[in-house]
């Protein structure tokens, strides 16, 4: 062989390998647009019906039968009420359309394991008993939102019209629908604590012989999955903004912000609607201030000592009560530090018994033992206090009457009284914050590189200044994605959620470890304890509002002016944390994502080495 065909040779290697070692990194990435650069991402309306849940339409089957499936990012596994043992349901005039499938009535339903009943008990308490079903389903309420335009503009046309031809053997994807084929789901006849069919948004979960465990599920049961492998999403991944600034009657009377029509088909757009999930992406204008993002802690079975990392549970520091004039008094303590379930499925919060107690004596409220709940008057939600969760340097504050319920009870003076929405950790073993934060939290969930990003929801209810970017003093690390540009919607990756510091904590030394479950409130102090007579009327015994355990004497009253009340109970309160993790050293770790371009450029390399070796 001459000279001249090697020479020809080492040319088309120098050529042909860099750009199939690119093609090779690029090929089965999300779906993009006519424009360079443009990626587009399915986003789904929220709704919230009459029982304060979140909601998304959902088509089961074939003709389609519309469910409202209950957003539970707690769960990975999706699920819809039988109504094949309903003898209503057989009655078209009988049966609520939109609560219970009925398989018999699908041309495209099969069975997935016919001989095997499933009864799944989660962590949450949440249990159903049912059986596997696979059949077609289409998400009607879908928009596709582009990364390509300024999601500032109020006037942006990000949510447009556009067929996209993608299509698998299982999943097709349009403009305004996301259709697929073979999705597996739990046909439910039992369930207990949740009377609905839901939507499961969380990680696979690991649990050795339980019948919850991933081993016992294929890959149709994770419909986020199925998005990935159509090259729609990069990842398996999602962020959900929940909107708490649609004000109703009930909200001015401490209800749960929702009328009874909210239960009706959702509307038609965004602005009309109670939230977004958006596939795949973050929109960055949908929150403010930096958003942090923390890796999943470790759920630990108790029975087992096998952990599991598909949970969205992140580390909580001290919780703040904080005035409208900004002062902020702690109700844990400084070194307060506990993994916490972020779980869209409960209206509820449940926190340590005794930061409860601290924030019902700041805002005046009474324990009723023979509800087991706290009781304020409704009143208090006008005065502009808020309730501040920390997460490292990341602060989330949730307006106080988003903790509150309205209740038929009212006290002696005719002044209407609400249920608190805080429950005791020791109900369930460990803490919980549910929809009520979530509100004024939006969130971005990578399941592939379990991380859970947060951040400071955007309302018109709750307008809040930005918080300051973190340093690099801080040890933290942004994503390539500058916050100080001008926000445009970005892809989620493994292990990567854009805009967001990664905090990284050492994930031997922190894990949440469930505690045994007690039914009733105790270490209740006697003066804020009362009673409920039948007609309604609360009564409670006479109490001073005067601090007794601080050096300074201030009226509770005085808590939403300029200056907090320090009003403390004289006896002592026990401080024992229900749901403690184990904290060792912390250690920030800088996040390095891999860089596509690196690999071009070594192909490049390598075939320019031997180009020169061989000449």
């Amino acid at each position: 062989m001459t000279v001249e065909p090697i020479k020809l040779l080492l040319w088309w290697c120098l050529l042909f390998v860099p750009f199939t070692i690119a093609f090779s990194f690029l090929e089965g990435k999300v779906l993009e647009g006519k424009n360079y650069g443009i990626k587009e991402f399915p986003s789904m309306l929220v709704g919230l019906n009459d029982f304060k849940d979140y909601y998304v339409n959902v088509s089961v089957g074939t003709p389609g039968q519309i469910q409202q499936l209950i957003l539970n990012t707690a769960s990975p596994y999706s699920w819809v009420l039988s109504g094949s043992k309903n003898t209503q349901c057989h009655n078209h005039s009988l049966c609520n359309s939109g609560s219970f499938y009925l398989q018999e009535r699908s041309s495209t339903a099969t069975n997935y394991n016919s001989d095997h009943s499933y009864t799944l008990g989660f962590i949450d308490g949440i249990a159903i008993n049912g059986t596997a079903t696979n059949d077609a389903i289409v998400f009607p309420n879908i928009s596709v939102v582009s990364s390509g335009t300024d999601s500032t503009t109020k006037n942006s046309n990000r949510i447009y019209e556009k067929t996209l031809f993608n299509s698998t053997e299982n999943i097709i994807y349009t403009s305004d629908k996301l259709a697929l084929s073979n999705l597996s789901f739990i046909n439910v006849n039992q369930t207990k604590n949740l009377q609905s069919g839901v939507l499961g948004l969380g990680g696979r979960i690991t649990f050795p012989n339980s019948p919850i465990d991933q081993c016992n599920f294929d890959s149709s049961f994770y419909f986020i999955n199925d998005m990935v492998a159509a090259n729609i999403i990069e990842s398996a991944s999602y962020s959900l903004w929940l909107n708490s600034g649609r004000a109703t009657e009930e909200d001015t009377n401490g209800g749960d912000g929702v009328s009874p029509l909210s239960a009706s088909p959702l509307p038609s757009s965004l602005t009309d609607g109670f939230g977004r999930l958006l596939f795949g992406a973050v929109d960055p204008s949908l929150y403010t201030g930096q958003m942090y993002q923390f890796n999943m802690i470790p759920f630990m079975d108790p029975k087992t000592g096998v952990a599991s990392t598909g949970y969205p549970i992140v580390p909580m520091g001290p919780i703040y009560m904080v005035s409208k004039g900004g002062d902020r008094l702690n109700m844990t303590s400084e070194q307060h530090f506990e993994p916490v379930l972020l779980d869209s499925s409960f209206i509820g919060n449940y926190l340590p018994a005794s930061t409860i107690i601290q924030i019902a004596i700041q805002i005046g409220a009474t324990y009723v033992e023979s509800l087991d709940r706290w009781l304020v008057p409704c009143y208090v939600q006008s005065y502009g206090a808020k309730i501040e969760f920390t997460f490292d340097n990341l602060k989330i504050q949730v307006p106080l009457g988003d903790l509150l319920s309205n209740s038929t009870m009212h006290y002696p003076d005719k002044q209407a009284a609400c249920f608190l929405r805080l429950y005791a950790n020791s109900y369930i073993g460990f803490n919980i914050l549910g929809q009520s934060f979530l509100r004024s939290t939006y969130l971005a969930v990578d399941l592939d590189g379990n991380t859970v990003g947060l951040a400071q929801a955007f309302s018109n209810k709750l307008q809040l200044k930005p918080q300051p970017q973190v340093g690099q003093q801080q040890q933290a690390v942004s994503s390539s994605v500058s916050a100080s540009s001008t926000p445009i919607l970005a892809a989620i990756k493994s292990g990567y959620i854009p805009y967001a510091y990664h905090k990284i904590y050492n994930s031997t030394s922190l894990a949440l470890y469930p505690s045994s479950v007690s039914m009733f409130m105790s270490n209740i102090p006697g003066q804020y304890s009362a009673s409920v007579f039948s007609n309604g009327i609360i009564t409670r015994p006479m109490r001073s509002f005067y601090d007794t355990s601080r050096s300074t004497t201030t009226k509770s009253s005085t808590i939403f002016s300029s200056s907090l009340s320090l009003a403390l109970p004289s006896g002592n309160i026990t401080t024992t944390m229900y749901a403690a993790g184990l904290r060792q050293n912390q250690v920030p770790t800088v996040y390095q994502g891999t860089n596509q371009q690196l690999y071009i450029l070594l192909g490049i390399l390598v075939a320019f080495i031997a180009f020169n070796t061989v000449l």
